[in-house]
């Protein structure tokens, strides 16, 4: 909607000119109207109107002569002038002015339209171009200011800094994300500071913060960032202009700890913590030697949690320590291998190295070859061990043969791979370990079928189906009779 002031030293008139036409219908407010050009003049420059349409001939300061003191305030104003006086002079002044129309009473309201829809047109043009004037300005004096902060380029732009006490920057991440225009405004209103340049840097949007509350910031940025999944990284505060490029420094350097503190969301100089480690890596690699030879579960991942205590402290790049896990991973196969006298293919060990190059975090990466080391316990256990795992399998079932059992509790149980423990009960007795277990439960269901007293759904719960029809299934699959025909059956042999 585009505001209008209405001027003219006849009442009559400027009432009629409100109600000529449906001024909100064109896109159009009147926000005031005045008597003569000394009111007029003052509320253009208290209203700052898109439009002003005045009369020509007024006493005290006419309109032609109030448009040309209007025009030194470069509001932007557009001027529609009315007389009704048919005078080439009049038009001619006003023209010189810059009116955009000229208009003799009495108004034509078709006319009038007209104008008021060319009007608003060059309101629109002009509001486009003064847009797209200052979006490139701005454009132009971030990209000065973020080259001198990542590359010391230096520029008279600078200068504007000078205005401002304390400078922070911020780097804000989003995988996929472009930021555009409107993330940026975002952010900047957000945010608690006298200016905020922006600027797109590869995947990041940096946020240069000047003059800015850091204790208020720091809280909105934990609120708004983590609830939005974005990663951030903060700069302590400076106060020098020509100290710009540390910030940047500082910000790269926060991002190369991220590998190392991955739950981190807001990354700052005060959340990473200085931890200190009184371990050498190879008094841990023999702990570790020894928890796999062991088969210690618990003493493979407190071994493990020690190395990423270790790894944080000793204060490396993130590329160090992944070059330091993999030697550690390749000293332990060769461990494993020289114990068992068993070479481990090259293409598994590949295999591992590449995950561990691939992880973005020590957490990742931790938890990663712990499940491996799990893995190599095991072999020393199956190994070095002479019980057999099928007949301890064979054992447990018989004595739980009515609870709810599964190869993966089985392999909770024993500490094995649930696929490892599949393979070799299948190998080692040619049924899977679910047809083995059904043919337990039903040889169970047999015998108690002999007792009359026992309800068939109470035998079934029994041996550990909690589905009746299920087992009331399995059972004529397996013996070709259902179980009230078996007990029939046995009974009458009984008594035979």
């Amino acid at each position: 909607m585009y505001s209008v002031i209405l001027v003219d030293d006849e009442p009559i008139v400027r009432e009629g000119m409100e109600y000529i036409i449906n001024w909100s219908e064109e896109g159009f407010e009147v926000i005031g109207s005045a008597e003569n050009g000394l009111s007029g003049l003052k509320m253009i420059e208290e209203k700052n109107p898109d439009l002003v349409i005045t009369d020509v001939k007024m006493p005290g300061l006419d309109g032609l002569k109030m448009i040309e003191k209007a025009k030194q305030l470069d509001n932007g104003a557009k001027y529609i002038v009315l007389s009704g006086y048919s005078d080439f002079k009049y038009a001619q002044n006003a023209v010189s002015l810059g009116t955009f129309h000229y208009l003799l009473k009495p108004i034509d309201e078709n006319e009038l339209l007209e104008v008021l829809d060319r009007v608003k047109k060059q309101i629109d043009r002009e509001s486009k171009e003064k847009r797209e004037q200052k979006t490139f300005q701005d454009y132009l004096t971030n990209q000065q200011i973020f080259s001198f902060i990542f590359h010391r380029n230096t520029s008279q732009t600078l200068a504007m800094l000078e205005d401002y006490k304390s400078f922070q920057l911020l780097e804000v991440k989003n995988e996929n994300k472009q930021y555009t225009e409107q993330d940026c405004l975002l952010f900047q209103e957000q945010l608690d500071a006298s200016k905020i340049f922006a600027y797109n840097y590869g995947e990041s949007l940096f946020l240069l913060i000047c003059d800015g509350s850091a204790q208020n910031n720091s809280a909105l940025i934990r609120g708004e960032f983590i609830k939005r999944n974005l990663q951030a990284a903060v700069s302590s505060e400076i106060y020098q202009i020509s100290e710009l490029p540390v910030l940047y420094k500082e910000i790269l350097q926060l991002n190369s700890r991220r590998y190392f503190y991955p739950d981190n969301w807001i990354i700052t100089p005060d959340a990473i913590r200085t931890e200190e480690s009184d371990l050498s890596d190879r008094n841990l690699l023999f702990h570790l030697k020894m928890a796999i030879k062991d088969n210690q579960k618990q003493a493979i991942e407190e071994v493990i949690d020690q190395f990423v205590q270790y790894f944080r402290s000793a204060h490396q790049e993130a590329d160090r320590v992944k070059r330091e896990w993999s030697v550690l991973f390749l000293d332990c196969v060769a461990f494993l291998e020289e114990s068992m006298n068993k070479p481990v293919k090259e293409i598994e060990k590949d295999k591992i190295l590449s995950i561990i190059w691939k992880e973005k975090s020590i957490l990742q990466t931790a938890k990663f070859l712990k499940y491996i080391f799990y893995d190599f316990g095991r072999f020393f256990y199956e190994t070095n061990e002479k019980q057999d795992i099928v007949e301890e399998i064979k054992r447990y079932t018989a004595k739980n043969y009515h609870l709810n059992l599964s190869l993966k509790e089985l392999a909770q149980q024993f500490n094995y791979s649930q696929s490892y423990l599949g393979k070799k009960f299948k190998a080692e007795t040619s049924l899977s370990y679910h047809t083995y277990l059904d043919n337990k439960r039903l040889e169970k269901a047999k015998k108690l079928l002999q007792d009359e007293t026992m309800y068939v759904y109470e035998i079934a719960k029994l041996v550990g189906y909690s589905n009746y029809d299920y087992f009331h299934k399995k059972f004529k699959k397996t013996f070709r009779m259902s179980p009230k025909e078996y007990q029939k059956n046995w009974k009458s042999e009984e008594m035979e």
